[in-house]
């Protein structure tokens, strides 16, 4: 079971030119669990947006099993990369959602593991912008 609260983490991606056009070594965010029902968890996301954060306070919706968690990110303005320089694009829509699996330390205070993007498209009027699959890793800390 995870702990109602306030957990801090990074996240980054495994591809080091995707890492690199963000122009951060990884990105700062922030979640709050709100509601643990057995293994169900929910809560509110936020990114820091001084370190390359998607906009919004956003919704997460997950579990766990023993010592894994699973929780899906669901972000309410969709944020695109668009070149090498880091330039990026933001759309009244929701983001596509984010992925993320992971392990609690010992003393259940950390979390570490693995997040994805799974590939789809994106319409942006009559124009589908494919959404290629994209990973990283993550880490998230309880604060007390």
């Amino acid at each position: 079971m995870i702990k109602i609260g306030h957990w801090v983490g990074q996240y980054k991606f495994n591809k080091a030119i995707h890492q690199k056009i963000t122009g951060f070594d990884s990105t700062n965010f922030e979640i709050t669990i709100t509601k643990v029902d057995n293994n169900n968890f929910y809560g509110k996301v936020q990114d820091d947006l001084t370190t390359g954060g998607i906009e919004g306070i956003g919704e997460i919706q997950g579990k766990t099993i023993g010592d894994s968690v699973e929780f899906i990110k669901q972000m309410p303005v969709l944020t695109l990369l668009v070149d090498k320089n880091g330039t990026r694009k933001t759309f009244s829509k929701k983001h596509q959602k984010v992925y993320y699996s992971g392990t609690f330390s010992d003393d259940r205070k950390l979390i570490s593991g693995q997040w994805k993007f799974k590939f789809g498209f994106i319409w942006l009027g009559l124009i589908p912008i494919p959404i290629f699959p994209t990973n990283g890793t993550w880490v998230l800390k309880l604060t007390e």
